[in-house]
């Protein structure tokens, strides 16, 4: 028999689900569900980036003020501490915009880019954040 296609493409997106006060921990729960469409988005010079360094509480800012003007929102990042601080940052955006109804989801694509802080350096697997406005 031929071989069966591959199922369909899909993107999951991440909702957060803590519980607890996120201001106060590293920990941050999200809640996987299909999302209703296929979601990429091509990485740009308008992407947020997030080192080691970035204060989640300004990243969330720059979020949600975003997300409020309507703008498409993706953030750019590689390694744990990045990942960890993106994640808690978009808790905490979603808390920034709940005052206002709205809710935030997410989805993860990784990407091969050059790194644009190193000039001239060898291609590196990133992951892209795409934040999702529902309202």
């Amino acid at each position: 028999p031929p071989p069966s296609p591959p199922p369909p493409a899909t993107s999951l997106a991440a909702s957060s689900a803590t519980a607890q006060d996120i201001r106060q921990s590293s920990n941050v729960s999200y809640e996987l569900h299909r999302a209703a469409e296929i979601i990429e988005r091509e990485p740009s010079e308008d992407d947020l980036t997030v080192k080691d360094k970035t204060d989640c509480f300004k990243l969330a800012g720059a979020i949600a003020g975003r997300v409020r003007d309507g703008e498409d929102v993706s953030i750019t990042t590689k390694g744990p501490v990045p990942v960890l601080v993106t994640t808690k940052a978009i808790a905490l955006a979603q808390e920034y915009v709940a005052e206002e109804g709205l809710s935030l989801s997410f989805t993860v694509q990784f990407r091969d880019l050059e790194d644009p802080s190193l000039r001239g350096s060898p291609v590196s697997t990133f992951v892209q954040f795409i934040i999702v406005r529902e309202a």
